[in-house]
């Protein structure tokens, strides 16, 4: 047995020596400083070329065209529906009728009131009617007063000039007069003094005194006269001039209209009137399209909850439902490019108008509607070709870099973390470490580690 044993022993490490001699001739020799894992993994086939040009990250999803502004349009009181006048897409005008509604309350009371409404403010627009044609005429008479006043204030100022001078000329009589009786005086007095003369001379300069006197008394008459006159005068020129301010002050108030109290009495009543109409018809406040409607004939419909909506087809822009991955990769104001149908060729410009909260400024209730989650983009050009409900392609550029190395994001390997690719050079194979820069869909950049024009191994 020990012997059988050794043979046995010794054949079985022949065996092995022989088997690993055959191993060692079947393996090809490999340069490449990677995991013999990895290597073996790779399918046999095609390569890459690292080029150079433009690498573009961008977020694409799909739109459709929207209106920027939506009307909600409701009932404002309980009943069943009697008529409904349009259909979804029909284009309608301010002030059309679109609806109507059999009130729950009685038809006749509610046409009562509608008519003592109607009579209110036909009333009101009569007073107030009334009191514009006064006021009308009132303006005109003011304004004729007012014409009258300053002209009675012209001819009063000018006048001035013969107050004035009449005063003067009255002022110099007086000078004169004194000066006459101070000579007078003089001659008298001298006259006495000559006792040789004979009395009647004396009595003669006494008799002159006595005249310049009675004249210097009429000179101060006139004079006071003529200063009298110009204080009368004046007041009568601050009386004219009162004349005028008062004329133009009631003017102004009349030409700002009648009391405010009759205009507000009329839209008091247009209002009332409106309300009780509108409580059982819906009436276009815009022109535009019917982009929703929900009502029947007969049905119940309940107060202020929307039923119609209508948006202004003139005004449009694209909007999107987002996921929160996509929304956390834009911002309000980021520029976009909207593609219509498979027209790649010719993009539109926009931009973001709105995100929904909490990514942006959106996310509010409009009008009765719901809360609007949507993402709007908004179009810097025409809308010419675009209709509401159109699907359109919308592309937002997130990242870019021209004259940059790139490669197909599968050329990329990665192992433990850490990015590289395999290089053929000369028939070798062998692993290069790169550094990675923008990740796009079809490109990867790459910033170091290659150079432009080396081959690389799909792995």
């Amino acid at each position: 047995m020990p012997r059988c044993f050794l043979r046995v022993t010794v054949l079985l490490c022949l065996i092995c020596i022989v088997a690993a001699c055959g191993g060692d001739q079947a393996a090809p020799a490999t340069s490449i400083p990677v995991a013999a894992s990895t290597v073996a993994s790779r399918p046999a086939g095609g390569t890459y070329v690292v080029q150079r040009g433009r690498v573009v990250r961008a977020l694409e999803f799909t739109g459709r065209v929207s209106p920027v502004e939506e009307v909600p349009l409701y009932f404002k009181t309980a009943g069943f529906v009697k008529q409904v006048f349009v259909r979804p897409g029909d284009r309608v005008k301010a002030g059309d009728l679109l609806a109507e509604l059999e009130a729950e309350i009685e038809v006749e009371s509610a046409q009562n009131q509608i008519a003592l409404a109607e009579l209110d403010l036909a009333v009101a627009q009569a007073t107030l009617s009334q009191a514009e044609q006064a006021n009308a005429y009132a303006v005109v008479q003011a304004e004729m007063t007012v014409e009258l006043a300053q002209e009675q204030l012209a001819l009063t100022r000018a006048l001035k000039a013969t107050y004035t001078t009449a005063a003067v000329v009255a002022r110099v009589g007086l000078e004169q007069a004194e000066d006459q009786v101070s000579r007078a005086e003089v001659e008298y007095q001298e006259a006495l003094n000559r006792f040789w003369e004979p009395p009647e001379h004396a009595e003669a300069y006494a008799l002159a005194l006595q005249q310049a006197r009675w004249n210097l008394e009429s000179a101060q008459a006139e004079y006071d006269r003529a200063i009298s006159d110009e204080v009368g005068y004046q007041h009568q020129l601050e009386i004219a001039k009162v004349a005028v301010r008062q004329a133009e002050a009631e003017l102004e108030q009349l030409e700002k209209g009648v009391d405010p109290v009759l205009r507000i009495q009329v839209d008091q009543a247009q209002r009332t009137l409106e309300w009780l109409k509108g409580a059982m018809q819906v009436v276009a406040p815009v022109d535009g399209e019917i982009i929703s409607l929900s009502l029947h004939p007969g049905r119940p419909v309940e107060p202020f909850r929307t039923v119609v909506v209508i948006a202004d087809a003139s005004f449009l822009e694209v909007s999107a439902d987002l996921t929160s991955d996509q929304l956390e990769l834009l911002a309000e104001g980021q520029e976009a490019t909207v593609f219509l149908g498979d027209d790649l060729d010719r993009g539109r410009a926009g931009f973001i108008r709105r995100l929904p909260y909490p990514y942006g400024t959106g996310g509010s209730v409009e009008g009765a509607v719901s809360i609007d989650n949507s993402t709007r983009i908004g179009l810097e050009e025409g809308v010419d070709g675009l209709k509401l409900s159109d699907l359109v392609r919308v592309t937002i550029v997130l990242e870019e870099t021209d004259d940059a190395l790139w490669l197909p994001p599968d050329a990329i390997r990665t192992f433990q973390s850490n990015e590289f690719v395999i290089v053929q050079d000369d028939g070798q194979q062998r692993r290069v470490d790169v550094e990675l820069g923008i990740h796009a869909q079809d490109q990867v950049e790459i910033l170091r580690g290659l150079e432009e024009g080396q081959l690389v191994i799909v792995p």
